[in-house]
């Protein structure tokens, strides 16, 4: 069983680098150069590279042994209202098969094709629309859904303890700046 450990992982330059709609030309509060806060199972993250605040949110899972299971990083997409970023899976995946996604026990979404698989993991871009982070913000578990190598199904669940303060906080800190 997994546990969580809310961080940011490795592929936190991946999200910044693919996933930078909210850039504002100031910095953080008190002037800071960064800033790290918990709201529950997320973490905020934020930096000021060269005078524009850059705000991710993210959740970690590893396993007993200390091995990352799951990483999700997400950013506000351009309207206050939507999500977009990068969830990293392990290798051993039907990578073919993509993945899909189930609120709670709710149906599965549309299939989403892995983009590639880098050293810290295989990575599928996640857009959410302002729809989907209404129900995110009232859910309790986003299950990801994938294909071992072998066929067999695996579930995934990220928790969604915190989700709705950490996407608040990552708009407040943008737009405010």
């Amino acid at each position: 069983m997994s546990r969580i450990r809310s961080g940011l992982s490795a592929t936190t330059a991946v999200v910044i680098s693919t996933s930078m709609a909210f850039a504002q030309e100031t910095g953080l509060p008190g002037n800071a150069s960064s800033l790290r806060e918990g709201h529950g199972d997320w973490q905020v993250a934020c930096t000021v590279p060269g005078g524009s605040v850059r705000c991710v949110m993210s959740q970690t899972q590893v396993s007993e042994n200390r091995q990352r299971v799951l990483s999700i990083e997400l950013t506000g997409a351009g309207d206050s209202s939507a999500a977009r970023g990068a969830l990293v899976l392990p290798f051993g995946l039907d990578l073919a098969s993509g993945i899909t996604y189930r609120l709670d026990e709710g149906s599965a979404g549309a299939i989403q094709p892995f983009r590639t698989c880098l050293p810290a993991g295989c990575i599928v871009d996640v857009a959410f629309d302002a729809g989907t982070v209404a129900s995110l913000r009232d859910g309790n578990q986003l299950n990801v859904i994938a294909t071992a190598d072998g066929g067999q199904e695996l579930i995934f669940s990220v928790s969604l303890s915190g989700f709705s303060s950490a996407y608040d906080r990552v708009v407040a800190l943008v737009e405010d700046e």
